[in-house]
């Protein structure tokens, strides 16, 4: 820990801040090799120089406030390891969900090194705007991810693009006042116990139901445009009519606008779905009657299913077009690295995406992240990382909300699903 909160001697940095966006988008395709170079400390030859550079760095505003901060004592770590470099650190605040449209506009004019959510990847790589991994890099993302991890990074084309650093899905929140830990596996368990909230109207929410009976986003990763947006047929009509039974069990209330957060911290609501995000709010209020697991099992066509939510990532990505992409690499690999996350989960409670860290006596202790970490081993299934997705939130949230507002009903669901379907079919799926 020393190391990355030494002061910098070797090394002068200068850390400006800058607004990161950009002009009209260029007309590239494709996103070149990083190449195979490598990502260890390079000592300046003896009676020379070291190369003075300057590294453009987009981050979340909350990993840069001052020079405590996770971003500013990665850089001067990183800059400490490589005497090679003269660093100039040109550091711009940019959340991971905006990264694909602020880059993307002009991708020569943007980051060397930013965070982006994972299922941005295709309009990332579409522009040119992402470097996939190869030789050690690559090896690094292999070595310290599990699968689901190194699945959110790979493209169609079986590359990788980027250095997963966190998960990025949904789990459910309950209060152990109302229901017991015995219970938590199965929705229907809890409905007993107390009232139940989900959004169904919430896109990113409601297809964990299609995905429990059997529906399916372009292929297993994700990534398959052939093989569409299969949430029709038979699959389709048992989500639907689950969603529908769930509707008509006094227990059951439809979330929206933070009636589920509300309800569970004043004590009216056994359960709700959310993400870490709400964390604090509820630990606040419910104090240790707080608990937290991966999504219950939901009863579909007379099976038990496991509902399964969307497994992400946030990622450290290379720009193609840095003007020094070995320096580029070696400090999003070094941005992405096992202390490194270790370190981000000490000061921000940002939980890891490294393997080795899932042993952490912190994350051990962390009701959220071990949610988190049971959703994404084996409890989800991948978020679509290829353009394609984008003509799917629009139709799945109305028919959520018809649902919702019960203009889909026992009577005419199976109509309701087929023109889903075909309203997915019809956007070029």
């Amino acid at each position: 820990m020393k190391k990355l909160i030494a002061l910098l001697l070797a090394c002068v940095m200068v850390l400006g801040l800058v607004a990161c966006g950009g002009n009209d988008a260029p007309e590239t395709t494709g996103a070149p090799d990083a190449g195979n170079d490598t990502p260890e400390t390079t000592a300046p030859a003896a009676g020379g120089e070291a190369e003075a550079i300057t590294l453009k760095v987009w981050a979340p505003q909350e990993d840069q406030v001052d020079d405590s901060s996770w971003l500013i004592q990665v850089e001067k770590a990183f800059a400490e390891a490589h005497p090679e470099y003269i660093i100039t650190w040109d550091n711009g605040v940019c959340a991971e969900g905006d990264a694909k449209t602020l880059i993307t506009a002009d991708p020569a004019a943007g980051a060397d090194v930013y965070m982006y959510a994972n299922d941005h990847l295709g309009g990332l790589i579409q522009a040119g705007a992402v470097a996939k991994l190869g030789g050690p890099y690559l090896e690094q993302v292999k070595a310290d991810n599990n699968e689901t991890f190194v699945g959110t990074v790979t493209y169609a084309d079986g590359d990788v693009y980027g250095f997963p650093v966190a998960p990025n899905t949904w789990f459910m929140f309950y209060n152990k006042a109302i229901v017991g830990d015995a219970d938590i596996t199965s929705l229907e368990s809890i409905l007993e116990k107390g009232v139940v909230t989900f959004d169904v109207a919430n896109s990113w929410n409601m297809p964990a139901f299609f995905f429990a009976a059997g529906g399916s986003l372009f292929g297993d990763l994700g990534v398959d445009a052939a093989a569409g947006a299969q949430f029709g047929g038979e699959a389709g009509y048992a989500a639907a009519e689950a969603l529908l039974t769930l509707q008509e069990h006094p227990n059951f209330k439809w979330d929206g606008d933070g009636f589920g957060n509300n309800s569970l911290k004043d004590g009216t609501v056994a359960a709700y779905f959310s993400g870490d995000w709400d964390y604090a709010g509820l630990y606040e209020k419910l104090g240790e009657d707080l608990g937290a697991a991966a999504c219950p099992t939901v009863m579909i066509g007379g099976e038990a299913k496991q509902l399964l939510p969307y497994a992400g990532s946030k990622v450290v990505g290379v720009n193609p077009h840095a003007k020094n992409m070995k320096a580029a690499m070696q400090f999003a690999a070094y941005m992405a690295s096992v202390e490194s996350q270790k370190l981000r989960f000490e000061l921000r409670g940002i939980v890891p995406a490294a393997t080795e860290l899932q042993s952490l006596e912190g994350l051990q202790n962390s009701i959220c992240a071990q949610a988190i970490m049971d959703t994404m081993n084996g409890k989800s299934a991948f978020q679509p990382k290829i353009p394609e997705m984008d003509a799917v939130w629009g139709p799945v949230g109305t028919f959520g909300a018809n649902i919702k507002d019960g203009m889909i009903t026992m009577d005419n669901y199976k109509e309701a699903v087929d023109d889903l379907q075909a309203q997915l079919s019809g956007g070029g799926l």
